[in-house]
C-alpha cells in the first residue's frame, strides 16, 4: 500500500513513520519539502503519488500563538485539509486526518462522542474544526481521527516540559481544573494504522485510557524526578493565558474501543514509558 505522509518532521509524523507496518511504501514530506498551504504543489505531489492514503499529520499547533495568528492557524489547520481532500479525491486516494478535542467547549458533564456539538472556545480550536468541515465536504474518501493532549520521543509537549523544569529543580505551579485524556503518541500511531488497516472512514476519537487533570501529569512527572515538592496547583482563573482552554473536554472512545478490538493502554503505563525515554536521553 501506498502511502503519503505529510508533515513529516512533527512529532506524531515521527511515530507514524517509525510504526509503518511493513507492507506500507511510506513517502514522508516534511514542511520544508511540501508545505500544505502552497495548493498547487500540494496538488501535484499527490497526482504524482497517487497514493492508497494521504496521512495529514501538518498542524499548527501553537495554542496561545494562534490567538494572534489566526490568519495562518486557519490556513494550515482549516484550509489545507480541504486542499488536500480534493486532490485525493481526483486519484482516490483515501485521506487520515488528525484533529483535537479542543473543538469542544468542555461544559459537559460526560465524555463527548463524536456526534456531539462542537463548540470551539479559541482560534486553534475554530481552525482545527473547520479542518474537519473542510476535508469532509471535500469529496475526498477520509477518517478524521479527533485526539488530545499528545506526548512523544520527539518534539515540544506538556510532559516534556514539566520534566525540564522539574530536573531543573523550578518551582511549577499547574492547573488542577481542565481534564482530558493525556496520550502517547506511539499508541495513537500504532491505533491509525490499524484504522487505516481497517479501511475505517468517518470520525473517530482516538486517546489513552484514562482522564486526569493537567496537575495529575505534572505531579507524575515531578515525582519521578524526585522533585514532587516543587509542583503545586492552581485554578484555570488563577493561570489566565491568552487562549481558553475546555475544562473538561473528554473525549467518548467505545467506537475506536469495538475497532481496535478494546482501550489503549492507560495513559500512566504511556507516561512512565515515556519518562523512562526521557531519562536516557
Amino acid at each position: 500500500m501506498r502511502v503519503l505522509l505529510l508533515g513529516a518532521g512533527g512529532m506524531l509524523a515521527h511515530d507514524l513513520a517509525a510504526h509503518a507496518p511493513p507492507d506500507v511504501a511510506l513517502t514522508t514530506l516534511t514542511r520544508a519539502q511540501l508545505d500544505v498551504t502552497e495548493q498547487s504543489a500540494l496538488a501535484r505531489a499527490i497526482r504524482d503519488l497517487a497514493p492508497a492514503v494521504v496521512i495529514n499529520a501538518a498542524g499548527y499547533t501553537h495554542v496561545d500563538e494562534a490567538e494572534r495568528e489566526r490568519d495562518l492557524a486557519f490556513a494550515v489547520n482549516g484550509v489545507a485539509p480541504g486542499a488536500i481532500g480534493r486532490a485525493a479525491a481526483t486519484v482516490g486516494s483515501t485521506v487520515v486526518h488528525f484533529s483535537t478535542d479542543y473543538v469542544f467547549d468542555g461544559e459537559a458533564d460526560a465524555p463527548y462522542p463524536e456526534e456531539a456539538r462542537a463548540n470551539p472556545l479559541n482560534v486553534y480550536g475554530a481552525s482545527k474544526l473547520e479542518g474537519e468541515r473542510r476535508l469532509a465536504a471535500s469529496g475526498a474518501y477520509h477518517l478524521i481521527i479527533r485526539t488530545q493532549w499528545l506526548f512523544g520521543p520527539r518534539g515540544r509537549s506538556f510532559p516534556r516540559t514539566m520534566w525540564e523544569r522539574a530536573r531543573a529543580r523550578q518551582s511549577t505551579r499547574v492547573v488542577h481544573d481542565q481534564l482530558g485524556h493525556p496520550t502517547s503518541t506511539e499508541d495513537l500511531a500504532r491505533a491509525a494504522w490499524v484504522l487505516v488497516s481497517q479501511g475505517v472512514r468517518g470520525l473517530v476519537h482516538v486517546a489513552n485510557e484514562g482522564v486526569a487533570s493537567r496537575y495529575d501529569v505534572a505531579q507524575r512527572v515531578f515525582a519521578a524526578a524526585g522533585g514532587a515538592h516543587l509542583v503545586t496547583c492552581v485554578s484555570t482563573a488563577d493561570f489566565p493565558t491568552p487562549a481558553r482552554r475546555p475544562a473538561r473536554a473528554v473525549l467518548e472512545m467505545s467506537r475506536a474501543h469495538a475497532l481496535l478490538g478494546g482501550p489503549l493502554r492507560h495513559w500512566e503505563e504511556a507516561l512512565d514509558r515515556f519518562l523512562e525515554g526521557m531519562r536516557v536521553d
